[in-house]
C-alpha cells in the first residue's frame, strides 16, 4: 500500500507564509484555547476515528487497506475585536517537517454576538488525496509530533497564529479469534513437552500491526514465549489456559527497541487437555473429581477469574481459572495425603467500592447502623488489621480518589468456605479461607467471595469494561458562566438546583486550562481529606452519615482556580468518571449521576448529551440528555463512513430524558456516532459497540 504523502503547494495562504510560527499579534484575533502542551490523541478521544479503509475492516491482505493512521477533527475558538468576519486556514507539517499540507483551505466565517467563532478542520476534507482517504499517520513514540498551524485574520487585516502539536498513537487492542475447540497436547515418553504460545493463536486483526508482527507469551507482564510441561499431574482434564498477544507497540522510552511492556496486549483464553503417549508413566491414576462453585453472597452470582489452586506436598497441579459461572473442578487421586483447595483473586480493587460504602462503615463505627453479617466486617477491613476502624475509611477513600490503584495491605477479594459456621459473635477474624481434605472428598467445595471495601455488595463479579453499569438518572449541579484571562484567580461556587437531603457524592472534576488550588467549604464541610488534585483534574469524595438538608441555590462548596489559558467556565469545567466514578447519594441511598450545568443568562440553553452508560457497550446503553424546549427529537446512528444504520423519532417535553439503545435494533459494531437533533439543535457523541 502507498503511504507516501503528496506535497501540496500552499499557494492560497493569504500572505501567511512569511510569518514565524511564534507570532501572534496582540491586536489580532485571540485564540481562547491555544495551548503549548502537545495533545496526545487516539481513537478513544473525541474527533479521532479509524478510516473506513483501515485493515481492521478490509483485512490486511486487501491491497487498498491502510494501517497506522486515523482521521482527525479538531476545533479552536477565537475572539475578534475588529469586525464580524474572519478568514482562516489550517496547515499540517507531518512529524514537524517543513512540507506544508492544507487541512483547511482559506475559509470565511462570521463571529457570534460575543465576537467569537469556531475554527475547524477535518482530515476527511483535506486537499491531499491520501490524507483525505486515510488520515494522519501514528507517531512511533519518539518522532517529533505533527505540527498544525491555525492562521486567522480579522476584518482589520490583523493576523494571529496558533500552533498545535499532536501525538497520534494506537490505543486500539488487536482483535483475536477465540478458539471454539479444545487443544490437545500429547505428553511423549520422558513426560516432558515444550509448548509455544503462538501455536494457540488461530487468527486476528489489528488496526496498525500485521499478524507477522504479533508477539505471543504465557505471561502478561513478562515475555515468556514458551513453557515446558514436565509430567503433568492430571491427564484427560479440560483446563482453562490463556496466552497474551501483543501488537507492534511504540518505543516509549526511546531506547531504539520496543520491549514487551511497551506493547498493547490482549488476553486470549482457550481450553487444553493433556493426554499420555508412548511409555509416559509419571501420572498416577485419577479416581475422583472434585468440583465447587465460587459465588457472591448477595445474589449468589458466579465470580469470574478466580485462580483456584489444588495444593499437595510434592505435587504440582494446574491452576483452574473460573469462568462466569464461578465453577471449578479437578481430577485427583485420593492418596491419603493432605490436599488443599485455595481460591485467590486480586484485580480491579476499585470494583464495587464507593463513597456509599464509606457511609455504611462510618454508621457502623458510630453505632448508628451496626453491621449485621460477619462478611461486612471482612469487607470493611481494608488494611487487614482484623479490626474495623477509621483507618479503613482513610485507606478506602485513597482508593476511591485514585491515590491508590490497589489496596497495599491485601488482595482485592477474600474467600470463605460456604460450609464454615461463624461463631456467635459477628466480629470474627478466624474463618476457613481454604478447604483441606485427605482420603475423603469434602461434602462441599463451594466458597463465598467477598470484595474488600464493598460493604453493600455492589461489586460486579464478572466485571469487564463492556458490562453495563446500572443506568442512573441525571442530577444537576450548577454554577454561573464566567469569562477569565490567563493569570486570573477565580472562585467558582457549585450549587444545587433543588431542595435535597444529601448524603454524599463522588466524581472527577475536569478544569481544562486551569490549575485547581483549593476547595472552600460552603453548606458542606469539604476539606483536604475529601479530594485529590491531579493537575487540571480533581477527584472528590464527600459524605455525611447524618444526611444534610440542602436548599436550592445554596453554595455547596466553592472551587478556587488559577487560570492558565483564557476562556470561560462552560468550556473548561465538567464532571465525569475519569478518575473517580461520578455518583451522588440522597436519603435512603438513592443514587444519581451528577453533571454540571453552567448557567449563562445571555445564552439560551442547548441540547446536551450528559452521559452514555456504559460506553463501550455490547447489548445496550442508556443515553442521558437534556432538552431545553419541547420538540420533535431525532435519534440517528451512523457508522464511521457516515452510513445510517438506525433511526427513531419521538416528541419529548422540555427537561431531562433517557433513551435506551439496543444492539439488537441495528447491524453494526465498532465506532459509531449518535446524532440527537431537533429542528434547530444538534448534538453528536461517539459510541463504541463490541461484537
Amino acid at each position: 500500500m502507498n503511504h507516501n504523502y503528496i506535497q501540496v503547494i500552499a499557494c492560497v495562504l493569504l500572505s501567511f507564509s512569511g510569518f514565524n510560527a511564534s507570532i501572534a499579534q496582540s491586536s489580532g484575533p485571540e485564540f481562547l484555547d491555544c495551548s503549548s502542551t502537545p495533545d496526545s490523541l487516539c481513537v478513544q478521544d473525541e474527533g479521532v476515528r479509524l478510516p473506513s479503509n483501515n485493515q481492521i475492516y478490509l483485512g490486511e491482505e486487501d491491497p487498498d487497506a491502510t494501517s497506522c493512521s486515523v482521521h482527525v477533527t479538531q476545533r479552536k475558538r477565537v475572539r475578534s475585536n475588529c469586525g464580524d468576519t474572519l478568514q482562516y486556514e489550517v496547515q499540517l507539517f507531518i512529524h514537524d517537517t517543513s512540507t506544508a499540507y492544507i487541512l483547511k483551505p482559506l475559509t470565511t466565517i462570521t463571529t457570534d454576538s460575543l465576537g467569537e467563532a469556531e475554527l475547524i478542520f477535518n482530515t476527511e476534507e483535506a486537499l491531499d488525496e491520501y490524507i483525505r482517504s486515510s488520515g494522519l499517520p501514528y507517531g512511533t513514540g519518539c518522532l517529533p509530533y505533527h505540527r498544525i498551524q491555525w492562521m486567522v485574520t480579522d476584518s482589520c487585516g490583523s493576523i494571529s497564529i496558533c500552533e498545535q502539536r499532536i501525538d497520534l498513537y494506537d490505543c486500539s487492542a488487536l482483535i483475536a479469534d477465540i478458539p471454539s475447540f479444545t487443544f490437545t497436547a500429547h505428553i511423549p515418553s520422558g513426560c516432558q513437552l515444550t509448548l509455544f504460545a503462538e501455536d494457540f493463536f488461530i487468527g486476528g486483526l489489528d488496526d496498525c500491526s500485521l499478524q507477522d508482527q504479533f508477539l505471543f507469551g504465557f505471561q502478561e507482564h513478562m515475555y515468556i514465549p514458551d513453557t515446558t510441561i514436565i509430567c503433568p499431574e492430571a491427564f484427560g482434564v479440560e483446563l482453562s489456559w490463556k496466552i497474551w498477544i501483543a501488537d507492534e507497540g511504540r518505543d516509549l522510552n526511546c531506547d531504539g527497541q520496543i520491549d514487551w511492556n511497551e506493547k498493547r496486549k490482549i488476553e486470549l483464553p482457550f481450553q487444553i487437555v493433556f493426554t499420555e503417549a508412548g511409555n509416559c508413566e509419571c501420572g498416577m491414576p485419577v479416581d475422583s473429581i472434585i468440583t465447587g462453585q465460587i459465588t457472591t453472597i448477595v445474589g449468589n452470582e458466579g465470580i469470574k477469574d478466580v485462580y483456584v489452586s489444588l495444593l499437595r506436598p510434592g505435587h504440582v497441579f494446574p491452576t483452574y481459572v473460573t469462568a462466569q459461572d464461578g465453577i471449578y473442578s479437578f481430577q485427583v487421586n485420593l492418596s491419603g495425603e493432605e490436599t488443599t483447595i485455595l481460591p485467590e483473586k486480586n484485580d480491579r480493587h476499585k470494583n464495587g467500592v464507593s463513597t456509599l460504602d464509606l457511609v455504611k462503615i462510618q454508621k457502623h463505627l458510630l453505632g448508628m447502623e451496626p453491621f449485621n453479617a460477619p462478611y461486612q466486617y471482612i469487607a470493611a477491613d481494608a488494611n487487614f488489621s482484623q479490626n474495623v476502624s477509621a483507618i479503613d475509611l482513610i485507606e478506602l477513600r485513597k482508593l476511591i480518589l485514585g491515590i491508590y490503584t490497589e489496596l497495599p495491605w491485601q488482595k482485592s477479594w477474600r474467600f470463605v468456605a460456604k460450609e464454615y459456621v461463624f461463631p456467635d459473635t459477628l466480629e470474627t477474624w478466624t474463618y476457613a479461607s481454604a478447604i483441606t481434605f485427605t482420603d475423603m472428598l469434602p461434602a462441599s467445595a463451594d466458597f463465598y467471595g467477598i470484595k474488600i471495601g464493598d460493604v453493600n455488595g455492589t461489586a460486579q463479579p464478572n466485571f469487564t469494561q463492556l458490562l453495563p453499569r446500572e443506568s442512573l438518572p441525571p442530577f444537576e449541579l450548577k454554577t454561573d458562566q464566567q469569562f477569565y484571562f490567563a493569570g486570573d484567580i477565580i472562585n467558582v461556587p457549585i450549587r444545587i438546583s433543588s431542595d435535597q437531603k444529601l448524603t454524599g457524592f463522588q466524581f472527577t472534576l475536569d478544569a481544562a486550562g486551569m490549575e485547581i488550588l483549593n476547595i472552600i467549604p460552603g453548606q458542606l464541610d469539604v476539606s483536604e481529606e475529601h479530594f485529590a488534585i491531579y493537575n487540571d483534574k480533581m477527584a472528590i469524595s464527600w459524605f455525611d452519615e447524618n444526611t444534610i438538608d440542602v436548599s436550592a441555590e445554596e453554595v455547596l462548596f466553592t472551587l478556587q482556580l488559577r487560570v492558565i489559558k483564557s476562556g470561560n467556565i462552560a468550556q473548561a469545567l465538567s464532571i465525569n468518571s475519569e478518575i473517580t466514578e461520578a455518583e451522588i447519594y440522597l436519603a435512603n441511598d438513592e443514587t444519581f449521576l451528577p453533571f454540571l450545568n453552567v448557567h449563562d443568562p445571555h445564552v439560551e440553553s442547548d441540547l446536551k448529551i450528559i452521559s452514555c452508560t456504559p460506553n463501550p457497550w455490547k447489548d445496550e446503553t442508556m443515553i442521558n440528555f437534556y432538552l431545553p424546549e419541547s420538540n420533535q427529537v431525532n435519534f440517528t446512528l451512523t457508522d464511521i463512513s457516515g452510513r445510517e444504520i438506525f433511526s427513531t423519532t419521538s416528541y419529548l417535553k422540555k427537561g431531562y430524558h433517557q433513551q435506551l439503545l439496543k444492539s439488537s435494533d441495528f447491524q453494526g459494531t465498532g465506532i459509531l456516532f449518535l446524532r440527537i437533533s431537533t429542528s434547530n439543535m444538534l448534538e453528536i457523541t461517539k459510541l463504541i459497540v463490541a461484537e
